[in-house]
């Protein structure tokens, strides 16, 4: 889930050797072909041998770069943050070694040429090693390593350069949040801030029990995203999203440990490195969101957290996507690791008023297998603690994740997302199986509206398929929507919605879309289907985000609460 900034590079074949020659005044993202994210500076570190991993582009500098001429068709790759270069960390020819920033020497271990491979893509070869840098194990997960590994022109090693800036903006972080910016040690605990902030009143969040007329305390529709601290302070944004995606840890260890170690740095507790407490990814960004301002003024935000971890488990187990997720449940050992990963979490959300959106596409795949109190799941071995009496089972996993929540989070909202992929056939099946997961218990529904722009989708190399909205589609949708809230009496929240908008030329970062639109033109149609909350960004690469579609999300989101908002019903 990741957005390129720019238009692809136009490069030249410089030899019979197929290398490319990138452009010296130009800041690039680099663009993973395997996993579609990108070549990050973990966390803006400044320090020599930070790890480089690979991460969903958020516009920051951490993930942009430059090429500096070391001549002979080798390039040092400069990071816009911290001003340091890609290092083959210690001289290594090791396969699998990692590739971390340094200062510039312009040393051969910094120096890499570019190979072509197919589509616009090319491989970085070390010039020391002959090593071809990639990402590991192939990973498409937020915040795996860079390593370098011998050149297989695999798809984990190619990149493609998409242009992202001129040079002549010197380094330093443009204002977007980067991915996992260091906090200081001062950094304070999540917060809100003692001063009221403007429209509407930041009322106590909603404690469980959350109904259709109050919201995370509001009793208005909530507007947020995922998005740049830039964007999040140009408007009166209400919330912001985040994932939390990554195999659990495997030890009690680093859930103690004081510090990260820099070998923990794809576990998602350490990913804002080893300076660092575990977990602090969760603190930082709920006192980020509390602190955050309008105009100048205070206006504190709240977080939603997508807890999308039993993907990576499914990896763990060797199967990945659907199956192996399915198959991970039913193992005591995985299924162990990942409700302590999970208990960890609530307990970094502490008593923040966040709201958790539970394991996107999860239970549609566990729903594909028939009755979900049937579906194996070792839950009562797995955590005897917390979820002893819950049944062992798709469903008496799904109450053990929403009874934590409330345990451990207690002022924290919950929600279920809601996976049914054959809601236009049968909506009743969906009713029926979101009863079984135990919805009602559950302080909300999550809902995808689509993942991509409907000028991605149209194009022919995307499978020319129509995702613009009509009226009548839009209707269909908000009925489902309003049967689902009302099946369960609670309240739907809408994410990653498409911020494409009609003025965009269907290039990449700029593609068409006219749901903002449509949304904040029907915001009655919209509390009538007891949505309330639409949180918009991209869930791919190449898409539009609030960085780049104009400023029309942020327009809208401005003239919405000019107008008063939109009541909860």
């Amino acid at each position: 889930m990741v957005v390129l900034a720019g238009s692809a590079v136009v490069v030249t074949q410089a030899s019979a050797d197929q290398k490319k020659t990138p452009d010296l005044k130009k800041w690039y993202v680099l663009v993973n072909r395997n996993s579609g994210k990108v070549l990050d500076d973990r966390g803006s570190a400044k320090n020599d041998g930070a790890a480089m991993v690979q991460w969903t582009r958020h516009g920051g500098a951490n993930q942009q770069w430059r090429f500096v001429d070391s001549g002979g068709g080798y390039y040092r790759l400069q990071n816009r943050s911290s001003g340091k270069v890609l290092d083959d960390l210690g001289w290594s020819k090791t396969a699998g070694s990692a590739i971390v920033q340094w200062k510039d020497l312009n040393a051969t271990n910094q120096q890499f040429k570019l190979a072509k491979s197919s589509d616009g893509y090319v491989r970085l070869v070390n010039r020391f090693s002959g090593m071809t840098v990639g990402v590991k194990s192939a990973s498409k997960a937020n915040g795996r390593d860079i390593v370098q590994n011998r050149d297989r022109s695999a798809a984990n090693q190619q990149w493609k350069l998409v242009a992202a800036g001129s040079v002549a903006g010197g380094t330093g972080n443009p204002g977007n949040s980067g991915s996992t910016p260091t906090p200081s040690a001062s950094t304070p605990a999540s917060q809100a801030p003692s001063s009221t902030p403007s429209s509407p009143p930041a009322s106590p969040a909603a404690t469980n029990g959350t109904s259709t007329k109050s919201f995370m305390g509001s009793d208005k529709v909530l507007i947020g995203g995922l998005m740049s601290d830039a964007s999040a302070n140009a408007a009166p944004f209400d919330m912001r999203y985040a994932y939390v995606h990554s195999q659990p840890a495997p030890s009690s260890e680093y859930y103690t440990a004081s510090r990260c170690k820099d070998a923990w740095s794809s576990w998602w507790g350490c990913w804002n490195g080893s300076t660092t407490a575990p977990g602090t990814y969760v603190t930082w960004r709920d006192s980020v969101v509390a602190e955050a301002k309008y105009k100048g003024s205070p206006r504190p935000q709240k977080m939603l957290w997508t807890w999308y971890s039993l993907r990576d488990l499914g990896d763990a187990a060797g199967e990945g996507d659907g199956p192996g997720e399915v198959k991970a449940i039913n193992r005591t050992d995985l299924l162990t690791r990942y409700l302590n990963d999970y208990r960890f979490f609530l307990q970094k959300i502490g008593k923040s008023h966040d709201a958790i959106d539970l394991e996107p596409d999860f239970w549609g795949f566990a729903r594909s297998l028939g009755n979900l109190h049937q579906v194996p799941a070792q839950v009562k071995a797995s955590n005897p603690t917390d979820c002893g009496s819950q049944e062992n089972s798709a469903s008496g996993l799904a109450q053990c994740l929403i009874s934590m929540a409330h345990k451990y989070a207690p002022n924290a909202s919950v929600g279920l997302h809601l996976s049914c992929f054959d809601w236009e056939t049968d909506v009743q099946k969906c009713v029926k199986d979101y009863a079984d997961l135990g919805a009602k218990n559950a302080d909300f529904l999550v809902s995808d509206v689509t993942d991509r722009d409907a000028g991605w989708y149209a194009l022919p190399e995307h499978g020319s398929r129509n995702t613009f909205w009509t009226d009548q589609k839009a209707a269909a949708s908000l009925k489902f929507w309003k049967t689902m809230a009302e099946s369960v009496g609670k309240p739907v929240v809408l994410w990653q919605i498409p911020v494409g908008n009609m003025a965009q030329n269907n290039t990449p970062d700029h593609y068409k879309d006219d749901k903002v639109d449509w949304f904040f033109g029907h915001m009655d149609q919209v509390a009538d289907a007891h949505i309330a909350g639409l949180f918009f960004g991209a869930g791919w690469s190449e898409q539009t985000t609030p960085e780049t579609d104009g400023g029309n999300l942020i327009r809208k989101t401005i003239a919405y609460d000019n107008a008063g908002r939109t009541a909860l019903k």
